[in-house]
């Protein structure tokens, strides 16, 4: 009986570590335009992709079920900062993408505020790059008065081998943490300067 007891903690400590060594191994990273005026933005819609029964915004795995799950925790971040979803006049557009190969993203940041100030001005040259793994998936924000991203956040590390893993918790999980660097809320509480 105490070797049962055992065996079963053993394997329950197993699995605890697997798990947390698979949350550590998803790897976020945002960027943003500079000199934006976040409080402007008080409500949002989605990409029409996004929004449509078509797959379009699932590059992946062509899978509505993941789509709708990565929109119900996008949708839950952008709630939760207090924006409202409406389908006339949004102030910005919310859209998604899950890479099926490696890519490069280009980025806004350069040498960054505390080199410049606060009132830096960017270069194409200035550009920072990022290399993301297949399975990355990426949230951009558009305002949609100028048609510019003001905001991309991205997760990589959510591959299961050769499969994206859309489990609904590591999904959560990832946009959670895309969103934690997210530089405002519609509320207004809290907001990074």
């Amino acid at each position: 009986m105490k070797l049962k007891i055992l065996i079963i903690g053993l394997l329950v400590s197993i699995q605890v570590m697997a798990q947390k060594q698979q949350k550590q191994n998803v790897q976020v990273n945002s960027d943003k335009q500079l000199n934006i005026d976040w409080s402007k933005y008080k409500t949002y819609t989605w990409a029409s992709q996004v929004d449509s029964k078509l797959d379009a915004g699932i590059y992946f795995l062509n899978d509505l079920v993941l789509k709708e799950r990565i929109r119900n925790a996008v949708g839950y971040e952008m709630d939760g900062r207090g924006y409202e979803k409406v389908s006339q006049s949004p102030d910005i557009i919310v859209n998604f993408r899950v890479f099926d190969q490696p890519t490069t993203l280009k980025g806004y940041t350069g040498y960054g505020t505390s080199y410049w100030g606060s009132q830096e001005v960017r270069q194409p040259e200035d550009t920072t790059s990022y290399n993301v793994e297949r399975g990355t998936l990426i949230v951009n924000v558009i305002d949609t008065k100028s048609g510019e991203t003001i905001w991309r956040g991205f997760a990589s590390g959510l591959m299961n081998g050769t499969t994206f893993n859309k489990e609904e918790e590591k999904i959560k999980e990832a946009v959670n943490l895309i969103y934690q660097d997210y530089p405002a809320r519609a509320d207004n509480l809290g907001n990074k300067k």
